[in-house]
């Protein structure tokens, strides 16, 4: 399945453009990661094994960028692991990304709760490319699978993690509930943002 969406700019964010990642956008996904490498890396699919007994930690290299690809892709094909690349199109260049799952594991869209995560590189924050780019996926995946098959989506953030906290509210997903730590799945409190399907 290829999905494309579009954005309009606003004030002072460009046009952006939302597809499944290609090979392409590895230099630019590269070249963001060199910048600023968040602290796990950008998750790849659960299925796809991480090379050697380390934890993942990538994309930092040609090779993990391959390997990283794969998982994205494999998550197309099976339907779990929804991400997308995150595009300003006046710069033709990757600035963001933006991903979706099932919450209890499987494939998105059978009943259960999704759940959705997004990354933003760090030369293309503060101009509000998260929220507008969490918004259109969040529009998407509501009209595509439908209450009944995808009921509600999570946005999950560290407890401390306020700018998590605003891209949430500002992309439609108020606060729902705290989350208490729960060694070893996560070592932190956080907060559960929640957005429901609108009824049809």
């Amino acid at each position: 399945m290829t999905v494309v969406m579009e954005t309009a700019a606003d004030r002072d964010r460009s046009a952006l453009r939302l597809r499944p990642w290609l090979a392409t956008d590895m230099p630019d996904l590269l070249a963001a990661m060199a910048c600023e490498y968040p602290t796990q890396g950008l998750r790849s699919h659960p299925d796809v094994a991480v090379p050697g007994p380390q934890r993942w930690s990538g994309p930092r290299n040609d090779q993990e960028a391959a390997h990283w690809l794969s998982g994205q892709e494999l998550g197309w094909e099976c339907g779990d692991w929804l991400t997308f690349a995150v595009l300003d199109v006046s710069q033709g260049r990757v600035v963001g990304q933006v991903g979706l799952g099932n919450r209890e594991g499987g494939r998105v869209g059978i009943g259960q709760r999704g759940e959705i995560h997004y990354w933003t590189a760090a030369g293309a924050r503060g101009r509000g490319i998260a929220p507008a780019a969490v918004r259109a996926v969040t529009g998407w995946a509501f009209s595509s699978f439908g209450a009944q098959r995808l009921p509600c989506i999570m946005l999950v953030h560290a407890l401390d993690n306020q700018a998590s906290c605003r891209v949430a509210e500002k992309s439609g997903y108020p606060f729902d509930e705290l989350s208490p730590a729960n060694p070893p799945y996560w070592f932190t409190d956080g907060h559960i943002h929640l957005a429901k399907a609108p009824a049809r």
